[in-house]
């Protein structure tokens, strides 16, 4: 085999293997927290019961998170209205988790 054909099979490879790691992490994308138990989202059905509640989102490229009333939720987006910075849309894909309080 020369050098392009091996390349080429090599980079197929990675592709294959990355994709499987991204539907592997969509499937785990985040977990909602509520009276300390936790669930796992796989996907919007489960938040529908919470819009209209206040939470706080972690995120996974940011320490303190985002606080405020969740408004709206799809397959890919997740809307939050915050006091201070208005309404958020927010990527599903990098959200680590989801808590709500009681009130």
């Amino acid at each position: 085999m020369d050098a392009v054909t091996i390349m080429t099979a090599v980079n197929n490879l990675n592709m294959v293997n990355t994709l499987n790691m991204l539907a592997v992490q969509d499937e785990n994308s985040f977990i909602v927290t509520e009276n300390g138990k936790e669930c796992e989202i796989m996907s919007g059905s489960i938040l529908d019961a919470y819009i209209g509640k206040d939470c706080a989102v972690s995120l996974f490229n940011d320490v303190g998170g985002i606080k405020g009333k969740l408004m709206d939720v799809d397959a890919q987006w997740v809307k939050i209205e915050t006091p201070k910075k208005g309404t958020q849309i927010i990527n599903r894909n990098m959200i680590r988790s989801v808590n709500f309080e009681n009130k």
